[in-house]
C-alpha cells in the first residue's frame, strides 16, 4: 500500500460516478458506429474501477479456487482498457484520414495476443511468483510482454491524441483530446517505473508512489477526456435547441405575416420545447423560414422609396445616438447599427402592410438591405446573434415609430 491522501479515493469515486452517469446517458450512441469507441472505453474504465476494489480479488480467488485469479482478472480488464483507448485513437484518426487495415486491427490483435500470453504465463508460473513485486522465473516473460504491450498501446494512442488535439477547432473537443493525450502519455513513465521495480532488487520505495500517481493521473484524465467527448454531442444538441427557442418569437412574427409560406401550422410552444430530435436540422429550418419570410416581404411589399426612407431614418437615429455619446462605438459598429436599424424599419413596415392585406408592389429592388446570410454550422452562432439583434430592433421604439409613419404615409397616398 502507498501513503496517499484520503481525497484520492474520494476523487476516484467521483470520477467513477461521472463515468457511470455518462455511460447511462450515452447508451443511444451505441447505434452510431463513430461514437461506440468512447462508450467502450468508459465501460472498460468503469469495469476496471470495480475490479480493483479490495473485496473483489479475494472473492474471485475463492469462487474459482485459483490463487491470484482476481489479479489475473484485473490484468484482463486493464489490457482491454489499454486496447480500447488505442482503438479510440485509431477511430479518431480514421474519421479524417485513410487508415490501413492493419492499423485498425492492431488494438484488437495486440490485446488478444497479450491475453493469451498472460493466461499462459499465469498457468506455468508457481502461485507465489505471480504478480509479485519482483519478476522471477516464468513471470519474467510476463513482465517483458506486459511492458512491451503497455508501451505500444500508450505510444500509439498518445501520438494520435497529441496530433489531433492541438488542431481541434472545438474548444470542448480539443480539451477532451488533449486530456486523453496527457493521460495516455502518463502511462509511459508508469511502465518505466514498473519495469525498474520488477527487475531491480532494491528499487527505491519512492518509485512505487510515483508510479501510483502516474497511474492515477492516467485514470482521471482518460475518464474525464472520454466523458467530455461523449457529452459533447449532447451539449451541442442542447445549444441548437436553445437557439431555436430564442428564435421562436422572430419566427412567429414573420410567419404570421407570410402565411403563404407556411406548409403546416406552427406547433404549440409545449411541443416545440419537447422537440429534441434532429436539433441542428430544426434550427437550420427555422433560420431558413425566417430568411424566406424576410425575402418574401422584400419582394412583395418593399419599394425603393421605403428602403430609402428606412436608410435615411436609421442614419438619423444612429447619428443622434453618436452625438450623445461617441466614446462607446467605433465607426464600424455605427455602420452595422445603422444597417441593422434600416433593415428592421423596412421589414416592420412591410410586415404591417402584409398583415393589413395591402396589395403587393413587386418592385425591382437591389439586395443591399437584406440581412447577411451565414448558412454553415460553423457560423451558426453569428447567424443567431444577428437575427436576435434584428428581433430586438423590430420591437424597439424607433422602428415602431418609423412603421407608424410609413403606414400613415401609405394611407394618405391611397385614393379613397
Amino acid at each position: 500500500m502507498h501513503d496517499v491522501p484520503g481525497w484520492v479515493e474520494t476523487l476516484r469515486g467521483v470520477i467513477l460516478s461521472i463515468v457511470l452517469a455518462v455511460l447511462a446517458l450515452r447508451i443511444p450512441s451505441l447505434r452510431r458506429p463513430r461514437q461506440r469507441p468512447l462508450w467502450y472505453v468508459l465501460l472498460a474504465l468503469a469495469t476496471g474501477s470495480l475490479a480493483i476494489q479490495p473485496q473483489v480479488g479475494p472473492w474471485i480467488d475463492g469462487a474459482t479456487g485459483i490463487a491470484k485469479a482476481g489479479e489475473l482478472t484485473v490484468t484482463m480488464v486493464a489490457l482491454t482498457d489499454f486496447a480500447a483507448v488505442w482503438w479510440l485513437a485509431v477511430a479518431l484518426h480514421s474519421a479524417g484520414h485513410a487508415a490501413p487495415a492493419r492499423l485498425r486491427r492492431a488494438p484488437v490483435v495486440s490485446a488478444a495476443a497479450m491475453a493469451v500470453l498472460a493466461v499462459a504465463f499465469f498457468a506455468v508460473t508457481p502461485a507465489p511468483d505471480r504478480f509479485g513485486a519482483q519478476a522471477h522465473g516464468w513471470w519474467i516473460g510476463y513482465a517483458v510482454a506486459w511492458i512491451a504491450y503497455g508501451a505500444v498501446t500508450a505510444t500509439g494512442a498518445a501520438a494520435v491524441f497529441w496530433r489531433h488535439g492541438i488542431t481541434m477547432r472545438s474548444p470542448a473537443l480539443r480539451t477532451s483530446v488533449l486530456a486523453l493525450a496527457v493521460g495516455t502519455s502518463a502511462e509511459l513513465p508508469y511502465l518505466v517505473i514498473r519495469a525498474i521495480r520488477w527487475f531491480t532488487p532494491h528499487a527505491p520505495s519512492m518509485l512505487a508512489l510515483v508510479g501510483f500517481w502516474c497511474s492515477f493521473a492516467r485514470f482521471v484524465l482518460v475518464a474525464l477526456g472520454c466523458s467530455l467527448a461523449a457529452l459533447e454531442p449532447l451539449r451541442r444538441a442542447f445549444a441548437y435547441w436553445y437557439r431555436r427557442q430564442r428564435l421562436r418569437g422572430l419566427w412567429l412574427l414573420l410567419r404570421q405575416a407570410t402565411p403563404e409560406l407556411v406548409l403546416a401550422p406552427p406547433g404549440s410552444r409545449g411541443l416545440d420545447l419537447l422537440a429534441f430530435d434532429n436539433t441542428w436540422e430544426r434550427l437550420h429550418q427555422r433560420v431558413v423560414d425566417i430568411r424566406d419570410s424576410i425575402t418574401f416581404l422584400h419582394n412583395g411589399w418593399a419599394s425603393p422609396a421605403l428602403l430609402e426612407q428606412a436608410s435615411q431614418y436609421a442614419a438619423g437615429c444612429v447619428g443622434e445616438d453618436a452625438g450623445g455619446d461617441r466614446s462607446g462605438h467605433d465607426d464600424r459598429s455605427g455602420q452595422d447599427r445603422e444597417r441593422l436599424l434600416a433593415v428592421a424599419c423596412w421589414i416592420e413596415a412591410a410586415r404591417r402592410d402584409a398583415l393589413a392585406g395591402a396589395p403587393k408592389l413587386h418592385c425591382e429592388l437591389d439586395k443591399d438591405l437584406l440581412p447577411d446570410v451565414h448558412a454553415s454550422a460553423s457560423t451558426v452562432h453569428r447567424e443567431i446573434r444577428h437575427l436576435l439583434c434584428l428581433h430586438r430592433a423590430l420591437r424597439s421604439r424607433p422602428v415602431r415609430a418609423f412603421a407608424d409613419g410609413a403606414r400613415e404615409h401609405t394611407a394618405a397616398d391611397t385614393p379613397s
